[in-house]
């Protein structure tokens, strides 16, 4: 039955169609079985990977909204969801129904982008990267930073922390195992920085890690302290590496 909901919305169904909400817009559609059209064994299976994706971008995020907070753009769960199924399908070995992110190439999350009204390599164009060492230990080696030059800066006046957080997961079932950040503080006025390394402690294996990073912007207040300047319109972040670890 359709109706009304509280803000005024056609929800519900009618004979075979369902009204859905989908970013803001009511969509009419048939219900499932009610169109004549019979799913295939492959339309089902792919529909099993495509469950699959949503619930490894679920688990992964678990961990990951430590980094991106409530600060993302309206359409990242779906652009993160639809990188881990490309990923999981690149692989064509295994077949349909059966597909997992930690067996396709999960080197397509990297670069992913948490919020596109402020892009992280457009605040922060500090160099870095990420190996994996024979000790099974994440080592993050940054470039040199020059502050006025390497920053995108809202005033002179604000500081600003770039974060790194190295998550990792169970293979499988993608279950978050440990988290560790690593910071590095700024401010517009500060002398230009030698290359910093950071090392984390030895994985626990197997499992998957995922390096991303991020920029909380503050200012200074005589009483308050120092007061965050990071909203949904800016909050830089992205994912920098994915590794699987054997």
């Amino acid at each position: 039955m359709a109706q009304l909901d509280k803000h005024n919305r056609i929800v519900g169904g009618l004979g075979n169609l369902v009204f859905r909400q989908v970013n803001g817009k009511t969509i009419l559609q048939a219900k499932p079985g009610k169109n004549g059209v019979k799913q295939t064994k492959q339309t089902k299976l792919s529909a099993s990977d495509f469950g699959t994706a949503s619930r490894t971008t679920k688990s992964l995020s678990v961990s990951l909204r430590r980094l991106f907070l409530t600060y993302y753009d309206h359409q990242m769960f779906n652009r993160f969801r639809k990188t881990v199924y490309q990923a999981m399908l690149s692989n064509t070995e295994i077949s349909k129904g059966k597909k997992d992110l930690c067996k396709g190439d999960f080197a397509l999350l990297d670069g992913f982008e948490f919020n596109l009204s402020s892009l992280f390599t457009e605040y922060c164009r500090l160099m870095i990267n990420c190996t994996l060492t024979p000790s099974q230990e994440i080592l993050i080696e940054t470039g040199d930073l020059n502050p006025k030059t390497q920053i995108h800066w809202l005033s002179p006046d604000h500081r600003a922390e770039i974060c790194y957080l190295v998550s990792t997961y169970e293979q499988n079932t993608y279950k978050p195992l440990h988290e560790e950040v690593f910071k590095i503080n700024v401010t517009f006025f500060d002398d230009p920085l030698t290359s910093q390394t950071f090392t984390t402690l030895p994985l626990t294996s197997p499992c998957l890690v995922i390096v991303s990073s991020c920029i909380h912007y503050y200012k200074e207040d005589v009483l308050m302290g120092s007061i965050s300047l990071n909203d949904k319109k800016l909050h830089p972040a992205k994912i920098e590496k994915v590794f699987r670890v054997e």
